[in-house]
């Protein structure tokens, strides 16, 4: 077996910058109706339009009109042409409607509504095109504005449903006093905590309540306020700020509690056997509080780290039954006790315990703008320890949001946080979050019904790293359950553990990882939960309690990964988060049950896709991701590249970095055809921007930028290479030489902000294989010009692992390449 014992090879030059074009010429989705009668259709227009022109108006001779626009089934509108950077047409809202009137076995119809804000000049404007569109023609022969005017079908005033972007959920009824998750427009220069001060001036006291916390992203600030459906128009459907209307949620809380024996000689022992040397790294769980009157945390969890969000509520956790936070924390410090309590060998804590308590059961409140409540909590956290590394870890999550993947006010919130900001990026923070847990009603239908249940919100946030859980718990008491079989196979998905298989194509896929959730047994067509199924932690205790709980599901396992973290974090302390994010999901595998005991080359695209959407990249390995051996090792590059530029009036994508990786070549072409296996990991942050009103690419408008890699070809040339990644680098005689051959695929990768892949091959093959490409892809940075972020650089983090077989031959690829690094062994 390989001996992991030295650290990763950090690469610090051997970098080469290239301009970049992309060599995807692609085609417009947007597709003008034909065959149409353009005096008829026209006239049509023009009449719908000066209707709903006066309907909006009703005689008050505003300044200006929000106004619906509707294509026909299967038709996009043009929405470039309904958001002008004068700023007299701005799109606030759009939505992809499906058709309802459907015959068995068609395929789903969509049409499309955008509700758009016009000034009176935008008025004026669009009427002038309209006479263009029915007289006058393009130098092609086709009709003027042919793409904007063919495709709409319907213009109708807006109403305050206009803006309702909860096609799940009905529209409150009229009368009825709700919260609502209003997004309104952003101006540029407005401070964070919400617009200046003439627009509340809309907001007639006692008719509109707003909520105390706001939440800004770069175009759009997010509010919860309770009012009716006629005192909200009234407050903000005459005013310019007005972009979408969502339905604030509560949490879902999906706890499991049950009792376990009270062992206090086992406590006392494990206690005696703790030191606790805290070092740079502390785990920061936002749940219901952490009682320290544990006497397993008491000597680990300084009570200064300790703080809640509302100055009314107690610190200790008020999580039901044996608690929430409580169990939580044991398992982010010590990790599964079962085994820790049986042992004998000292244990040594170094990293720290911070709780924000997030929650109270015991105090409900209103809903609450959680986006904003998770930046303050963890904000809390960084006042008491400053200079601190942190894993932030959170269970809490809700599962009634049906978002197919689509970001949240929440989700954004987070990915905002962990990128940080473009003058100074995030060095110190990562976010675990639970992937959310299956009713355990439910969990009978495993694995059925877990294709059908979403991964919760926030979960879908691209730059959290997303925890499930898998299981390898298998052992229970035959004689006490005869004749009972396990729910989950060894090494299989947990019955808790949700998946993202019901997502829309174009959002991450998560979750990113796996860690230990526990097991059930079926016995007598019931479930049943063995305590040898479950995992063992702290409990909250008191009279009569005991201070172990049996916890596990997601939410035991986002803590189990926290802590993974947090040692790794402690390992690699100067590396970027994007570095550790990556590392530990570069370190991860499918085990054999995951896989429907297979290669993974063994599965069709389908199955790899659900293989993601349902475990991630799999179970992390502490040691492999802390680690390299003489037969594996792992190189890592930190770097900061320029996505976009702006070439006169356009943005356009700016340069790409090439690698020269330092490469054992004589090594591998000595072992000839052995077969050896190389992972690419590519992490990076996205500064989000939840907006849907932008175009059809939702995921490119969501976030900043994308980033993408390939690699060269055995016996490709390096120049054939630079030419096949950018078309700026192509001659006239260009000739393809080499390809991609990846065991996942860019269609499988290509997801979100963390792309891992695997090549397989013969040792001879790989030798050739020493150069990378990373290059950036279409954002929002580059369609949102006026913002000027196409000035700015961002981070990424290049991880690159070659695996030769073990090391009964003597291989040794570690020592030529740190020669190569200047790097003493």
């Amino acid at each position: 077996m390989p001996q992991f014992l030295s650290d990763h090879l950090i690469i610090n030059d051997r970098t080469t910058t290239y301009p970049y074009t992309s060599n995807q010429t692609g085609r417009s989705p947007l597709v003008p109706r034909a065959g149409i009668d353009r005096t008829l259709h026209g006239a049509d227009i023009t009449l719908q339009f000066n209707q709903a022109v006066a309907t909006f108006d009703a005689g008050q001779d505003r300044e200006f009109v929000y106004l619906v626009f509707k294509s026909p089934p299967e038709f996009l509108l043009d929405l470039e042409k309904l958001n002008d950077a004068a700023g007299n047409f701005r799109l606030k809202s759009f939505k992809k409607i499906p058709v309802q009137v459907q015959g068995p076995g068609t395929e789903p119809q969509y049409y499309y509504e955008a509700t758009v804000y016009l000034n009176r000049r935008a008025i004026v404007i669009f009427l002038r095109k309209l006479d263009e569109y029915m007289t006058r023609d393009t130098h092609s022969g086709n009709p003027r504005h042919q793409s904007l005017i063919a495709n709409i079908e319907e213009i109708r005033s807006a109403t305050l449903q206009s803006f309702w972007q909860e096609p799940e959920e009905p529209f409150p009824a009229q009368g009825n006093e709700v919260w609502w998750e209003v997004w309104l427009s952003r101006e540029p220069g407005e401070p964070s905590t919400g617009p200046r001060a003439p627009f509340h001036a809309a907001f007639h006291p006692g008719r509109v309540q707003v909520g105390a916390r706001w939440l800004a992203f770069p175009e759009q600030y997010v509010v919860l306020m309770k009012a009716t459906v006629q005192h909200l128009a009234m407050a903000l459907l005459y005013t310019d700020r007005l972009c979408e209307l969502r339905k604030p949620r509560e949490l879902a809380e999906f706890f499991t509690y049950m009792r376990h024996t009270d062992q206090a000689p086992w406590i006392d022992d494990l206690v005696q056997r703790v030191t606790f040397n805290p070092d740079g790294v502390a785990v920061c769980l936002l749940d219901t509080g952490v009682s320290i009157a544990n006497p397993l945390l008491a000597a680990v969890v300084e009570p200064r780290n300790l703080d809640k969000l509302e100055p009314g509520w107690t610190l200790e956790d008020t999580g039901r039954q044996g608690g929430h936070g409580t169990p939580m924390a044991g398992l982010a410090i010590y990790g599964d006790l079962t085994e820790l309590m049986a042992g004998v060998q000292p244990v040594e804590i170094t990293h720290q315990l911070e709780s924000i308590k997030l929650i109270s059961p015991l105090h409900p409140h209103a809903p609450e703008n959680y986006g904003a409540v998770t930046q303050q909590a963890v904000a809390a956290a960084e006042i008491i320890n400053p200079d601190l590394k942190r894993m932030v870890c959170m269970a809490i999550t809700r599962e009634d949001l049906v978002h197919k993947g689509r970001p949240s006010s929440w989700s954004s919130a987070i990915d905002q946080l962990v990128f940080g900001d473009i003058e100074q990026p995030n060095d110190k923070t990562l976010f675990f979050i639970s992937a959310g847990n299956i009713d355990q009603s439910d969990q009978l239908g495993y694995p059925i019904i877990n294709k059908d249940k979403s991964i919760h919100d926030p979960g879908q946030a691209f730059n959290a790293i997303t925890v499930g859980a898998y299981t390898l718990k298998d052992i229970y008491d035959n004689r006490r359950f005869p004749g009972a079989e396990l729910l989950a196979p060894r090494g299989g998905l947990s019955p808790c553990s949700s998946t993202s298989f019901c997502w829309d194509s174009e959002w991450s896929r998560k979750p990113d990882i796996v860690m230990e959730g526990g097991n059930h047994i079926v016995f007598q067509d019931n479930l049943a939960s063995p305590d040898s199924l479950q995992v063992l932690s702290t409990a909250k205790g008191g009279p009569g309690s005991s201070w172990l709980d049996l916890f596990g599901d997601t939410s035991g396992a986002t803590a189990l990964a926290a802590r993974f973290g947090a040692l790794l974090y402690r390992h690699y302390p100067a590396r970027w988060p994007e570095t550790i994010r990556g590392l530990i999901i570069h370190s991860a595998d499918w085990t054999p049950a995951m896989l429907g005991n297979r290669h993974i080359s063994e599965l069709d695209t389908n199955e790899k896709k659900y293989l993601i959407q349902r475990v991630g990249y799999g179970v992390p390995n502490l040691t492999r991701a802390q680690y390299s051996a003489n037969n594996s090792l792992s190189l890592i590059a930190e770097r900061s590249i320029k996505p976009y530029k702006l070439v006169r009036t356009t943005t356009a994508t700016d340069e790409f970095h090439l690698f020269d990786l330092p490469w054992p070549t004589e090594q591998l072409r000595a072992m000839h055809d052995m077969a050896v296996r190389l992972k690419v990991t590519l992490s990076y942050f996205i500064e989000p921007n939840p907006n849907t009103a932008r175009n059809y690419q939702l995921a490119a408008s969501y976030q900043s930028h994308g980033l993408r890699f390939k690699m060269i070809d055995r016996n490709e040339g390096e120049q054939a290479f630079r030419a096949r990644v950018s078309r700026t680098m192509r001659e006239e005689d260009y000739m393809a030489e080499g390809a991609e051959n990846w065991l996942l695929g860019d269609r499988i990768r290509n997801k979100g902000s963390v792309h891992k892949d695997i090549w397989e091959g013969t040792a001879a093959d790989l030798a050739g294989k020493n150069k990378i490409a990373v290059y950036p892809v279409g954002g929002w940075w580059r369609s949102r010009k006026q913002l000027q972020r196409y000035e700015h650089q961002v981070r990424y983090s290049l991880i690159v692992t070659i695996e030769t077989p073990n090391n009964d031959i003597g291989v040794d690829i570690y020592t030529p390449i740190a020669n190569m690094l200047d790097i003493d062994i």
